[in-house]
């Protein structure tokens, strides 16, 4: 199969940031609601490319861009699939009861921050009353509007990551 170089990638990054997401879960469920789960995109990044790399090296040591690019969105992609459907089962099936300690972790952040950025008060109980009253539920719809920005993320890093990727073609410069 052509692609498994990649689709191997994306899963060992999608399993990474699983595991980086349990941890935090563990740890101390509020984390899911703060700054350390941007951390978690350390892991598809350096697969991304790791595997880009790994996969032009398999292949006679060079790539074009456009090559490179799409190896390295099938990693991206992989691993978006992953991380996304485990937040998926996290809150609907292992958890559901997460989604209320979230809700409740964001609003008091939120609150914080308001707070330092010396908002009236009428103006910080509008805001956390937009929060109070918003649903964190995952739904289907949610679901796919969240794999649709993951895959709209994975499409920009791609593009930036296939530049370094990518080899151009030797034997052609070297005739002329």
């Amino acid at each position: 199969m052509k692609y498994i170089t990649p689709i191997k990638f994306g899963i060992l990054a999608g399993m990474l940031m699983i595991a980086g997401y349990t941890l935090l879960y563990l740890i101390d469920a509020t984390l899911l609601a703060s700054f350390f789960t941007l951390l978690l995109y350390v892991f598809p990044i350096y697969f991304m490319v790791f595997g880009g790399i790994t996969y032009r090296k398999e292949h006679n040591g060079f790539k074009s861009y456009g090559e490179a690019f799409l190896i390295v969105l099938i990693i991206a992609f992989v691993a978006s699939l992953c991380i996304d459907w485990f937040g998926y089962l996290l809150y609907k099936v292992i958890d559901p009861s997460l989604v209320e300690i979230i809700k409740q972790s964001t609003i008091e952040k939120s609150e914080a921050i308001y707070e330092k950025m010396n908002l009236p008060e009428d103006q910080i109980e509008k805001q956390l009353k937009v929060l109070k009253y918003t649903d964190f539920t995952p739904t289907l719809k949610s679901q796919a509007m969240r794999m649709g920005s993951s895959f709209a993320v994975g499409v920009v890093l791609s593009a930036l990551i296939a530049l370094f990727v990518k080899r151009g073609d030797k034997t052609n410069k070297e005739i002329m």
